[in-house]
């Protein structure tokens, strides 16, 4: 679900762009929902390479918030795709205890 957020902001920013970057602008939250889908693939269809993908997905999705909001100096990145990180890592089996 990380796609929605960050489609729904690019949706917004052609919408209503800011006036200091404008609509090109929109590329970037795209890009960044673009991410996701490969997981969603994954999670929909029968596929061998699943753990593969969800994994890279999970990385990227950690790189980008922080990378989000050393760029914009703000914890909105962060908390946007905190959610879809957190259910990355529970599809690829979440908190592993050992004994």
């Amino acid at each position: 679900m990380g796609f929605a957020p960050m489609a729904a902001l690019a949706v917004e920013i052609l919408l209503d762009p800011p006036q200091e970057v404008g609509r090109p602008f929109a590329a970037v939250p795209f890009l960044m929902a673009a991410l996701y889908l490969p997981a969603v693939w994954a999670s929909l269809a029968r596929t061998d390479q699943r753990q593969a993908i969800l994994r890279g997905t999970l990385i990227a999705s950690l790189v980008l918030p922080f990378t989000g909001s050393f760029l914009f100096r703000s914890v909105i990145p962060l908390l946007v795709l905190a959610p879809a990180t957190i259910l990355l890592w529970l599809a690829l089996g979440g908190p592993r205890w050992r004994r």
